[in-house]
């Protein structure tokens, strides 16, 4: 079966992320203004288009949002119904607009994207803002890209850039986190996607699939990622290896311990949930200087400006 082509539309939990985002940027910009010796970079990795309709609920809302495995294979399922008349058609702004439309703007803005329609997209962005603001787009792998950027005269002497790292599940290896943190010139927003993706691949058993292994031992850099997720249980069936009930905020910590130990600082993390509180990813800054952190927590646990009127969790 052929795979349609890649949704543009987003659930209405993207607007609490895009707050965020756009709240980081806009701290980062007005703090560095006054700084005109370093080249200020935004670097948005995984694009996507600069507008996104908000995904509106279907007839049947218990088919509304990614619930267990259904959404893994969302490609080869038809688009759900929609009651054209349950709710208006609402956009929001995606990532590359929102840093685009900032007061203070960055020098140089790089985006990375894989999908053919969303590049087009780019494109018509790149000519919508031509003459005023320095657009480049890198079409494929973002992990790749994002190396070339730091093999391309990128220095700490002359640079300082802001990274959206914001896949779809664990396509950030740690290899690539440990080169940006390397450069003690990068700040990075980092979609941590614990319900999106590694919940998922981390069976109550511990029964992981060898492949699945080897990609979450590529994502965290290691295999100790089984010592935070399972334990050994010894009952009257003998000893079965067991997932730690909190597994996910075991995982969560130990990744933010390792993204304080390679940039130097680490925020809080903010859990961004669908609308019936089912947990999708976490929100997480890291960067090599305290007044970037500074920012970060309190943005991070700020009540969001979009239209649900939620606070924010945080871990």
């Amino acid at each position: 079966m052929s795979k349609r082509p890649k949704d543009k539309t987003v659930g209405p939990w993207a607007e609490q992320k895009l707050d965020s985002l756009h709240r980081g940027l806009h701290y980062w910009t007005t703090y560095l203004k006054n700084m005109p010796y370093w080249q200020k970079v935004y670097v948005d990795a995984f694009a996507g288009p600069g507008l996104s309709e908000v995904r509106r609920r279907p007839k049947d809302t218990k088919a509304v949002e990614p619930s267990g495995l259904l959404d893994l294979f969302a490609d080869e399922l038809p688009p759900a119904a929609v009651d054209p008349i349950a709710e208006e058609v609402r956009y929001l702004k995606g990532s590359p607009r929102i840093a685009l439309d900032l007061p203070n703007p960055f020098h140089r803005y790089i985006f990375i994207e894989k999908d053919p329609g969303r590049l087009a997209d780019l494109k018509a962005l790149q000519t919508e803002y031509a003459g005023s603001r320095d657009i480049e787009i890198v079409p494929g792998d973002a992990n790749s890209a994002l190396l070339a950027l730091l093999g391309s005269g990128f220095s700490k002497k002359t640079h300082r850039a802001y990274i959206f790292l914001d896949p779809f599940g664990i396509q950030v290896p740690w290899k690539t986190i440990e080169a940006l943190a390397a450069t003690k010139a990068i700040e990075v927003m980092i979609n941590f996607p614990m319900g999106m993706a590694i919940r998922r691949m981390m069976p109550r058993t511990g029964d992981v699939p060898p492949g699945w292994g080897i990609s979450l031992d590529t994502f965290f850099g290691t295999p100790d990622w089984r010592d935070h997720a399972y334990e050994e249980v010894t009952d009257l069936g003998g000893t079965r290896t067991a997932k730690f009930a909190d597994s996910e905020v075991r995982l969560l910590e130990w990744y933010r311990s390792r993204l304080q130990a390679a940039f130097g600082f680490v925020s809080r993390a903010q859990l961004i949930t669908n609308t019936r509180g089912g947990h999708l990813y976490y929100l997480i800054w890291a960067g090599p200087r305290v007044e970037g952190l500074k920012g970060a927590d309190y943005i991070l646990t700020m009540k969001p400006t979009g239209t649900s009127g939620r606070k924010p969790m945080l871990l």
